[in-house]
């Protein structure tokens, strides 16, 4: 509890194949799963599968107006719920600038830490400037590459909080 993960992908399906079953054990251990929507792709749940919330948002709006708008929702849901966010990059769309997107995350990951929840965060790859990714990473407490090859998901953890292992890296 209290893991934001960031998953570094290629393309949106890579991130939809490893959120699906995150909600599905989550909602299977009983919890409240709340599906942050703001993407134009379309949805990474269907809530008609996973019981989810859906809270759509709109990035147009600038901002501050959309930032206000989800932490006013974090707020109301309050701790211990999980969530799955859009993919990041789809705010580069709405935003014009990659800063912002790093600005996002940092005002907004430590809130989702003291809440106690765990959320899934998605940047596609190559769309973010190096800054803004080590902006992402230092604040993250996880942060995974995740690459495709003949079909298969292959998961490499760059950053993991507070657990070691020998062969995590």
């Amino acid at each position: 509890m209290g893991d934001n993960v960031v998953w570094r992908v290629d393309d949106l399906d890579d991130y939809r194949d490893l959120v699906v079953p995150f909600a599905a054990a989550a909602r299977a251990g009983g919890r409240r799963v709340v599906y942050l929507r703001f993407g134009r792709h379309a949805p990474l749940l269907d809530p008609g599968e996973v019981a989810v919330v859906v809270h759509d948002l709109d990035a147009y709006r600038g901002f501050e107006s959309f930032t206000v708008r989800l932490h006013t929702i974090l707020a109301d849901e309050g701790p211990g719920v999980f969530y799955v966010f859009d993919c990041l990059s789809d705010l580069l769309d709405a935003w014009a600038t990659d800063a912002m997107i790093a600005h996002f995350f940092l005002v907004t990951c430590p809130y989702l830490y003291d809440l106690d929840t765990v959320a899934y965060f998605a940047l596609l790859r190559p769309s973010h400037s190096t800054a803004t990714v080590s902006r992402i990473r230092t604040t993250t407490q996880v942060l995974v590459e995740v690459h495709r090859c003949d079909d298969e998901l292959y998961v490499h953890p760059v950053k993991v909080d507070d657990r070691s292992s020998l062969t995590m890296f």
